[in-house]
């Protein structure tokens, strides 16, 4: 659901074991339909999957990747066919979980690297590290059996007890790299690599930190910025991609929640500039 560049990369890899319907729209949807799912970079290939505009129902597990503002419309739609299935969510930020707590839901994180070159495109920019859990931290059954299956189609990933905290470390993250690479027109590596952009990364990383500390998270923030840029290097982060196309970011879900101080409230007020310079035009 929300089969973008991320979605379509998680897709092609699961379709090596599973059924893959990707739910997508526009000239991404009817590429897909005509010529198949190229995916370039760290995977190479096509991939003839369906494809649709809407959820049919019918499936076992309904992964989420649409982005975080259309968490509700896109739970609408599947409210018309839902039936129980186990609906996991990739999404970034804070406050998705809120918007899907009509279904039965794992929560999950990756941090593959993935953007659109062109429609039915799409860039592996980069692999990353996937984890499931369920919210009780409960190691189930269900997310053994899950994890077991992605893994061998390629997607290798974890069943964890710590999801929910994985969820928000990843987003204290992403609040670092996202907003100054769409600021800076910059790939992810670039911000560790440039010794200005590192300062700047590092003073948002500070006042970032000092808000997991008071949700009781003690982590080593930059480290984790720096291992997750360098892993993705070469990847446009989603805020970046989002800024090129003049598409509405994800920023209130994204950043808003770690405002703590000078470099987080002036990196959120650039984006906030520039979607309202996009809306307008």
């Amino acid at each position: 659901m929300g089969a973008g560049a991320l979605g379509s990369v998680l897709g092609a890899l699961l379709s090596k074991k599973n059924d893959v319907l990707l739910i997508t729209r526009g000239r991404h949807l009817s590429s897909i339909k005509e010529k198949g799912l190229r995916l370039r970079g760290v995977s190479n290939g096509v991939y003839y999957l369906d494809a649709n505009s809407t959820y049919p129902g019918g499936f076992e597990i309904i992964i989420m990747t649409v982005k975080a503002y259309h968490t509700k419309t896109a739970a609408n739609d599947i409210k018309k066919e839902y039936s129980g299935e186990t609906v996991i969510t990739f999404q970034n930020g804070i406050g998705i979980l809120d918007e899907l707590v009509s279904f039965d839901v794992v929560p999950g994180m990756t941090t593959h690297g993935a953007y659109l070159i062109e429609p039915g495109t799409v860039m592996h920019a980069g692999y990353g590290d996937t984890y499931i859990g369920e919210i009780n931290g409960e190691i189930t059954d269900r997310v053994k059996k899950i994890s077991q299956n992605f893994t061998e189609s390629g997607l290798e990933t974890k069943a964890v007890d710590d999801i929910l905290k994985r969820r928000v470390i990843k987003a204290a993250v992403n609040s670092v790299i996202n907003p100054l690479t769409a600021v800076m027109n910059v790939k992810n590596g670039e911000i560790v690599n440039d010794n200005h952009l590192r300062k700047i990364a590092k003073c948002v990383s500070q006042e970032v930190v000092e808000k997991l500390r008071n949700i009781g998270y003690a982590v080593d923030l930059f480290e984790e910025v720096e291992k997750v840029a360098k892993k993705t290097s070469s990847n446009k982060s989603s805020m970046l991609q989002d800024v090129s196309k003049k598409r509405k970011t994800e920023i209130d879900y994204i950043l808003k929640p770690f405002i703590n101080g000078k470099c987080t409230r002036l990196l959120y007020h650039m984006i906030k500039h520039i979607d309202e310079q996009n809306e307008h035009k």
